[in-house]
């Protein structure tokens, strides 16, 4: 069955199950890539490829993260981005091809799973989709026991973000790696009721959240295994809870840590890498690690055991690639200039002997100019070496 999936994926020139490729050969191939790069260009994909495998290639490579805010590109509005596949492929399309970057996040919004859970939703046409939370989907937490899984065929926007990934599987092909994008039940189910009450209710009652967590993650393995078929190569799973700016360490553990885990077990099943997105402030990467093995952490903050970005290489370089973690803030305020000196300082400490992609700390904000995204391509390219 792994062979057929790969030679199906070979024929319809797209990339291969990543995970049922025997570690020794991607070890292999990254080698023999790393080598190569010495005296020519690589592929956005065999760069990242390489990279994920801890081995050096040509330059470090770079994620620009540059999603809705590459609508203005084609004319896209933000509710077009929202609710059509076909839009948001031309605007992830373009971010590349304008942009540069190496790797794409399919993420449109943190609620594409709570509106389809019957959270009611607003689309601003000058920013980001997001809840109605005067007109919350749990209202009290005797309503965390009333949601049931969804069949994935009768949703409406995670088939929209599952049709993306069809799209993008198939345009970007061996070109860049493509990463399809899961929000874990913890962050769906505060979509449903507001952050402020939910953090209340993981404290005082964990068992009717968790009660909760298993009826919303039946529907998320489903999601991500649904978009793992359509030939991403990877799906990030965003663990927003797992840091000190949400719930303590053992609160998360308890609640969403074997959750998580199922979600990032069926991915690897599918054969597909696992990322995790965790834009908070002390994000609890010993404990993640622990729960979803993943390849991939994306962060914006220094983990809460290290205190520097060296102790961070040292502690956890060789167990996951990173992959940030350029500040939001320098993007908006900071000029070019800063912001290249800022990538460099980054690279020079995390990018040595590979497993380190440059990218901003979470997505780039949709509505401010290129000049960041540009320096930090530019920056990849002078410095990632």
């Amino acid at each position: 069955m792994r062979f057929q999936k790969i030679f199906r994926s070979l024929k319809d020139r797209r990339i291969p199950p990543v995970g049922f490729i025997p570690e020794p050969l991607q070890d292999l191939a990254a080698r023999l890539a790393g080598y190569r790069g010495r005296i020519s260009r690589l592929s956005s994909l065999e760069r990242v490829l390489t990279t994920i495998r801890h081995k050096e290639p040509d330059r470090v490579p770079v994620a620009p993260l540059v999603n809705a805010g590459a609508r203005c590109i084609n004319g896209v509005t933000f509710p077009e981005y929202s609710r059509s596949a076909e839009k948001a492929a031309d605007v992830f399309t373009s971010s590349v091809e304008f942009i540069g970057g190496d790797l794409i996040v399919l993420m449109l919004d943190l609620s594409v799973e709570a509106a389809d859970f019957g959270q009611q939703m607003i689309y601003p046409e000058n920013s980001t989709a997001h809840p109605d939370y005067t007109r919350p989907t749990i209202r009290d937490v005797d309503d965390y026991a009333k949601l049931r899984p969804i069949p994935i065929s009768e949703t409406g926007r995670m088939n929209t973000l599952i049709r993306l990934c069809h799209i993008m599987a198939g345009r970007m092909g061996w070109k860049t790696l493509v990463s399809g994008f899961v929000y874990g039940p913890l962050g769906v189910l505060s979509m449903m009721r507001g952050a402020q009450l939910f953090f209340k209710d993981c404290m005082q009652y964990p068992k009717q959240v968790m009660k909760a967590c298993e009826a919303v993650t039946e529907t998320l393995v489903a999601f991500a295994e649904a978009q793992c078929d359509t030939g991403v190569p990877a799906v990030t799973i965003d663990t927003l809870y797992a840091s000190h700016s949400a719930l303590p360490k053992q609160v998360w553990e308890a609640i969403e840590g074997p959750f998580a885990r199922e979600i990032s077990n069926c991915i690897r099943k599918k054969g597909g890498l696992v990322g995790i997105h965790n834009c908070g402030h002390g994000i609890y990467f010993d404990a993640q690690i622990n729960w979803m093995a993943p390849h991939v952490i994306s962060f914006a903050h220094l983990p809460d055991d290290c205190a520097t970005p060296r102790e961070l290489k040292r502690r956890y370089g060789d167990a996951v690639t990173l992959v940030g973690y350029v500040p939001t803030p320098l993007l908006v305020h900071g000029t070019p200039r800063q912001v290249m000196d800022e990538c460099r300082r980054q690279i020079d400490v995390l990018g040595r002997d590979g497993g380190f992609i440059l990218a901003p700390g979470c997505e780039y904000p949709p509505n401010i100019s290129f000049n960041s995204a540009f320096a930090l391509v530019k920056a990849a390219e002078l410095y990632g070496h």
